[in-house]
């Protein structure tokens, strides 16, 4: 068993002796049971799917950086037709 701690951006280090065959990017499902909290390593990802989670990853960031605007419901909605 190891201990690691929750970072002020919710980050967690897996410990290095839990993490050997796991390189940077490696993609994991996260769910939660009451006190549990279970990472499960995907493997398999298409090229879309990866895509997608950098995209994402982009957009978490300008989140977390402010550079990210408001909008009304009827705005955001017009935006979602544009994408």
């Amino acid at each position: 068993m190891e201990i690691t701690k929750l970072s002020t951006k919710g980050q967690i280090v897996i410990p290095e002796s839990l993490r050997k065959d796991m390189g940077s990017g490696t993609a994991f499902i996260v769910s939660k049971q009451n006190d549990l909290i279970i990472l499960k390593k995907v493997e398999g990802l298409t090229k879309q799917e990866m895509k997608e989670m950098k995209e994402l990853d982009k957009i978490w960031k300008e989140i977390d950086s402010g550079k990210c605007g408001s909008y009304t419901e009827k705005d955001f909605f017009k935006k979602m037709k544009e994408w």
